[in-house]
């Protein structure tokens, strides 16, 4: 069984463009690098293996942050683990 680890390939320069910065608009320009292959975002799987999910994924998603924009208060405090990455194996 192979199980293919996430970051690696979703943190890979050759494709994403600073890969660690949140750059969300990088899937706008549909002639971006991120954009080149849609099987380099493997987070939903691809081909006929591709999750039949995704789109109601990606909706309720929108929605999720959309209410959470409105509703929450968004203030951050720092604490001594506040820059630290934590990796957990898949």
């Amino acid at each position: 069984m192979v199980i293919p680890s996430l970051y690696p390939s979703l943190h890979d320069p050759a494709v994403y463009e600073d890969p660690h910065l949140f750059l969300p608009e990088r899937w706008l320009n549909p002639e971006s690098k991120a954009n080149a292959s849609p099987k380099n975002y493997i987070v939903f799987g691809a081909g006929p293996h591709r999750c039949i999910g995704v789109e109601y994924t990606n909706i309720n998603i929108a929605c999720v942050m959309g209410n959470a924009a409105a509703l929450m208060n968004w203030e951050h405090l720092r604490t001594p683990d506040s820059d630290g990455v934590q990796m957990i194996a898949t």
